[in-house]
């Protein structure tokens, strides 16, 4: 009996040996992959890509449930311009159950750098779009999906998708959002649907009354219907509106007002520039052209004489300015002209040397 005792009480040391390796053993092994795991995000830090990633496929051998770990291989294989395999790293990780939705958010952002970096635009859009249906207010993700929707050329989506960004950013201004008004009816533009173009262009000026590319195509698209009338009122709305941009609209209306044979309207419109804009050299030119044209010669040169004083390297400028002088013989001031340009674009050339120089020299 004594002898069955001691049996019993030696297999019960036995066994609870066993259970404490056991236990030892099973509490050590995630504590290793927990170390391993950190040495790998240490060497990413340190930008040690190639050990990380031997570290990484250690820990999910050992531990499959680490999803980070699974997510930073695939990046790191993308990097490495494999994106094909850390697209199947990722689909894998995707189809798994079980996922919570910070996961399920974290896969599909890598999924759409995947797909971007294969140059699968639509599916990368797809990513975004189901990332965004688990957090709706994520602005990283809608404003790559913006991004994608601009280089695809879908005007209507980017918009929807503009003015969900203006509403998490509490941006009560719908400027931005002209920009994509005007893109639809440049399409319209290209097809030659010119009523619903305007309707876009128009659009984008209710949103930003000063997108000056809408008042230019509101009359492009009037001139293109040869409505010239039309294409004249609208583009002096261009001045009014936005005056120091008006420059942009002087050589079309040069155009159709001499068609109308309204030619003289054009100083007009040139004054009214000026008034606003003093320094708009486009104003000035034109305006000189007109009062040549008329035989003003001395009105033509101070004007010209003004734009070579703020541009001396303005040709067009210097050549109208030479060109009246020596229609009335005055080769003397051009001369003076011509030496105090040499003398601006030596002061200017030694100035750019001087500093040059001293970029140089704080480089150092």
């Amino acid at each position: 009996m004594a002898e069955y005792v001691l049996i019993f009480f030696g297999l019960l040391i036995v066994l609870v040996g066993l259970y404490s390796l056991y236990t030892r053993l099973s509490r050590k092994k995630p504590l290793e992959d927990s170390e391993l795991y950190v040495a790998a995000l240490r060497d990413l830090l340190d930008d040690k890509k190639e050990t990380a990633f031997s570290k990484l496929r250690q820990v999910v051998a050992s531990d499959s449930s680490n999803v980070d770990a699974y997510l930073r291989l695939g990046q790191i294989l993308r990097d490495y311009n494999k994106p094909e395999q850390a697209l199947q790293v990722h689909k894998d990780l995707a189809t798994r159950g079980g996922l919570t939705d910070v996961e399920k958010a974290a896969i599909l952002a890598q999924l759409y750098y995947d797909y971007i970096a294969m140059d699968n635009v639509d599916t990368a859009e797809a990513a975004l779009k189901e990332l965004i249906t688990l957090r709706t207010e994520n602005q990283w993700a809608l404003a790559r999906l913006l991004e994608v929707q601009k280089k695809a050329g879908k005007w209507d989506d980017a918009y929807d998708t503009a003015v969900k960004i203006l509403k998490i950013d509490s941006n009560k201004s719908k400027k931005p959002l002209a920009v994509f008004k005007f893109h639809l009816g440049e399409e319209l533009l290209g097809k030659r649907e010119y009523h619903k173009a305007r309707l876009f262009f128009k659009e984008a000026l209710g949103l930003d009354p000063g997108f000056v590319p809408a008042y230019l195509a509101v009359g492009d698209s009037y001139a293109s219907e040869d409505r010239t009338e039309d294409a004249v009122n609208f583009w002096k709305k261009l001045i009014d509106a936005v005056p120091e941009e008006g420059g942009l609209a002087i050589e079309r209306l040069k155009k159709a007002l001499f068609e109308l044979g309204r030619f003289g309207e054009i100083a007009d419109v040139c004054q009214n520039i000026l008034k606003h804009s003093p320094s708009n050299s486009e104003a000035k030119l034109t305006l000189a052209e007109f009062h040549e044209k008329k035989g003003d010669m001395e009105a033509a040169e101070e004007l010209l004489g003004q734009l070579v004083d703020d541009n001396p390297n303005d040709v067009k400028s210097i050549l109208g300015l030479v060109s009246i002088l020596a229609a009335r013989g005055e080769t003397r001031k051009i001369q003076d002209l011509l030496r105090t340009l040499e003398k601006k674009t030596d002061s200017a050339r030694r100035a750019g040397r001087d500093t040059g120089t001293q970029a140089t020299v704080g480089g150092v």
